[in-house]
């Protein structure tokens, strides 16, 4: 018997297969597997081997771009790297995209809406016009809260218009165009967060 309860111990202190080697992050910050002297060697430590892979992503304009991508199969926690030192695999800009379950360390998260976000920021922002390729980026937080973070590094957020917007309301806030956070128009396509990033200043 005292052998059977032993042996159930063990089984439960093992690790699973490919577990990380480190207490993976709970939140997207300016620290640890996310900060600007982050690798390629040190996602695998943090995250495990069995969960990291060099590969490529979806990019701009279709173009392909080669990133480290942690939890691949993992919709929910997925996570991309794309490296500043591209060669060296290091100084990292780290994106997490539709279905994702990861949330800034101040609450911003995929799904997120406008309106959340210029609560937290304190005021409006600025962002790009639905519908081309540079779609509904941040391009501005207009020196709100979100535009400095503790540890120095960036934060970038895309919204997408949500479901069922309608077309006239769209029309007047697609393309190449500023928009303020609480433009009428923009809050009538009820946009939510579509990507989240955290990068580093050149």
């Amino acid at each position: 018997m005292k052998r059977l309860i032993l042996l159930a111990a063990v089984v439960l202190a093992t690790p699973p297969a490919g577990a990380a080697a480190q207490s993976a992050p709970a939140t997207l910050s300016c620290e640890g597997a996310f900060d600007r002297n982050s690798d390629h060697k040190r996602l695998v430590s943090v995250f495990g081997a069995a969960n990291v892979v060099f590969g490529k992503i979806d990019g701009a304009e279709g173009m392909d771009q080669p990133a480290t991508i942690v939890n691949g199969k993992d919709k929910a926690r997925r996570l991309d790297f794309v490296w500043m030192d591209e060669k060296a695999r290091k100084i990292p800009n780290v994106l997490a995209r539709a279905g994702s379950t990861w949330k800034t360390d101040d609450g911003v998260g995929v799904g997120s809406s406008l309106a959340e976000i210029e609560k937290l920021n304190g005021k409006p922002f600025k962002l790009s016009g639905f519908e081309w390729d540079y779609g509904g980026y941040v391009t501005d937080f207009n020196g709100g809260a979100l535009a400095n973070r503790k540890g120095g590094c960036h934060l970038g957020l895309r919204f997408e218009p949500g479901p069922g917007a309608p077309a006239k309301a769209l029309e007047k806030v697609s393309g190449d165009r500023t928009l303020l956070s609480n433009n009428p128009s923009a809050l009538a396509v009820k946009p939510v967060v579509s990507e989240i990033s955290i990068g580093w200043p050149r």
